[in-house]
């Protein structure tokens, strides 16, 4: 997770626009990584999961708004990131016992 959340530290201060390539192959990981430790990970790495999604399916979103080949790519990739986002949020409520005011506290504070 760290490395995810490092790689997303450094996406967030580019003033240009992550090419398509980079930001599938980024998606990718943080799917595949979701999918094989989502049920061993810690709360601090939910919380760095979920600041992830939640930038990761914001942009996915607006990129899905300009009508080019990849369109229907990003609109799913906003879908995934947004379902996994709702999904790690009810676990830190329901399960780890966090606020919902709480979680979003510590998701907005990640990158300051």
């Amino acid at each position: 997770m760290e490395a995810l959340f490092d790689q997303m530290g450094e996406f967030i201060k580019m003033e240009e626009e992550l090419p398509f390539a980079d930001f599938q192959a980024y998606y990718t990981s943080v799917m595949a990584y979701l999918q094989k430790e989502y049920q061993d990970m810690t709360v601090d790495d939910l919380l760095k999961a979920k600041g992830i999604l939640s930038i990761m399916g914001a942009n996915a979103k607006t990129r899905a708004l300009v009508k080019n080949e990849n369109r229907k790519k990003f609109q799913k990739m906003a879908e995934k990131s947004v379902f996994w986002d709702e999904a790690i949020a009810r676990r830190l409520t329901k399960i780890e016992g966090l606020s919902e005011d709480e979680v979003q506290k510590r998701t907005e504070s990640l990158w300051e």
